[in-house]
């Protein structure tokens, strides 16, 4: 009878914490689009009054990023890939950053504070960012000619952004 007990109520423990939501979840569960999927279509405004639809940019290799300027790993990203990006020919390649969550005040101020001069998308509502994921900053997806997400990834290293820069200079040849 003791056995009996003992079970029941490990089986009531094991029931209850299968009911509790892991508070930190991976980036693969956060994940909502993955390598091959076609990218989820969307218009965007950017910074600079331009009208985006991911779909018109099908010629194009595009790396959309999505980053918070509060977000001290979306400053080392933008730090380290920004002279590396100009060096891709703009004809083949379009840098999309996308401010998930911002206001365009906010995202302009950060803009201008770190120098940057590439245009940024404008995602106030995470309406754009909820389609391709739940969490997590920055978060990139590689999109080839056809529309399907080539590489992905969450808060990257310096290693994973140096095999993806290479993976779009060799796209871009």
């Amino acid at each position: 009878m003791r056995h009996l007990g003992a079970l029941l109520i490990a089986l009531c423990c094991g029931m209850f914490v299968g009911c509790i939501e892991d508070p930190n979840p991976t980036y693969e569960q956060t994940t909502r689009v993955r390598i091959g999927d076609l990218a989820p279509d969307f218009t965007i405004e950017t910074l600079d009054n331009q009208r985006l639809t991911l779909s018109s940019l099908r010629d194009k290799i595009v790396l959309i990023t999505f980053f918070s300027s509060v977000c001290p790993d979306c400053h080392d990203q933008f730090e380290y890939i920004n002279s590396r990006i100009t060096t891709f020919d703009e004809s083949k390649f379009i840098f999309l950053p996308i401010s998930r969550g911002e206001q365009s005040a906010v995202t302009e101020n950060f803009r201008r504070e770190n120098g940057y001069t590439f245009d940024i998308g404008l995602d106030p509502n995470r309406t754009i960012y909820d389609l391709y994921a739940t969490q997590y900053v920055p978060r990139n997806y590689l999109i080839g000619h056809d529309g399907r997400v080539i590489a992905l990834s969450a808060e990257p290293t310096h290693a994973q952004l140096d095999a993806l820069l290479a993976q779009i200079a060799e796209l871009t040849k």
